[in-house]
């Protein structure tokens, strides 16, 4: 992000006051992944890195980052997504087998690299189009990683440094950061080339866009000299609509009128995604909403913020 733009969008916010439709998800086996593995790849470009961040919680983050990996997935693309939140709502969603003990992502960032780092990885789906879906699973462990973390050289670098052995295997990687801003988040932060901003119409959301401005503001002056993030956006979600397809409160429609005020200044509203049935079935099955409900306004919301995503390459 452009430093007279963050420092614009931080001064706005500084002054701010106020079952039946199952359908059978391309799940992976080894033996069917193991053709798309092998299969030649030639990246456009180096692999793209987007952190899906706000430290306030319940904002749509995993859902974000699991949807967004599912539209460009459509697109063709080869898609990581690192489960870097303890709480490990990403891998629960996906339906992935918990990271055994220590958890590999965190040994991984504690020094303990495996030869070959494609072994913290776990294959998730293929599209039709040729796109690949894996993740990186966390574990609860990673909360002791947290901590130890702080007592290691260079431990703002220990995500990039990762993510660099992987870059030639996918087009996008897209982080689902933890809820807070503690030294997790700073690695995804220094690591990413670009953010998306998940946020919901409350009062809260405009106080936490705050902080994680400052936190941005910091990080790109600290750790990204001369390589300030990229924000590419924000994403409204689980919007509640009344007539007209409004948001439904008074409280909603105001807070979306002052965030829209930000896309004057560089920082748009990339999609409104409703709250909706194919969003829950979707997480319940294990699949991304434009696998589940491929016609569904959600699927659609995601493929506009992939579109933005990609071009970024």
């Amino acid at each position: 992000m452009k430093p007279w733009l963050l420092a614009r969008a931080f001064a706005f916010v500084t002054r701010y006051d106020g079952g039946s439709r199952f359908r059978a998800v391309a799940r992976v086996t080894p033996e069917r992944y193991g053709a798309a593995m092998t299969a030649p790849h030639q990246p456009q470009a180096r692999m793209r890195i987007t952190a899906v961040v706000n430290q306030k919680g319940g904002v749509g983050k995993t859902t974000t980052t699991i949807n967004l990996g599912g539209a460009l997935a459509e697109m063709g693309a080869r898609v990581l997504l690192v489960d870097l939140d303890p709480q490990g709502h990403l891998s629960d969603a996906l339906k992935l087998p918990e990271a055994g003990a220590p958890a590999p992502l965190g040994a991984a960032l504690l020094g303990a690299l495996p030869d070959d780092p494609g072994r913290i990885v776990l294959p998730h789906s293929i599209t039709d189009t040729g796109g690949v879906v894996d993740v990186v699973p966390t574990a609860f462990d990673m909360l002791q990683v947290t901590e130890q973390l702080y007592q290691v050289k260079a431990r703002e670098q220990r995500l990039s440094r990762l993510l660099a052995r992987l870059a030639d295997r996918y087009d996008h990687c897209l982080i689902d950061c933890p809820p807070s801003l503690d030294l997790l988040t700073v690695n995804a932060l220094e690591a990413s080339d670009g953010a998306v901003i998940p946020v919901q119409l409350e009062d809260s959301s405009v106080k936490a866009m705050r902080l994680l401005l400052a936190e941005v503001e910091a990080v790109d002056l600290d750790l990204r000299p001369g390589r300030p993030l990229t924000l590419h956006g924000m994403v409204v979600s689980m919007l509640e609509r009344g007539a007209e397809g409004k948001p439904k409160t008074v409280i909603a429609r105001s807070v979306l009128a002052s965030f829209k005020q930000l896309e004057a200044e560089g920082l748009p509203i990339l999609a409104q995604v409703p709250r909706g049935i194919p969003i829950s079935e979707a997480w319940r099955f294990g699949q991304t909403v434009s696998a589940y409900a491929p016609n569904s306004e959600h699927a659609a919301a995601f493929r506009d913020v992939a579109k933005v995503v990609d071009a970024a390459r």
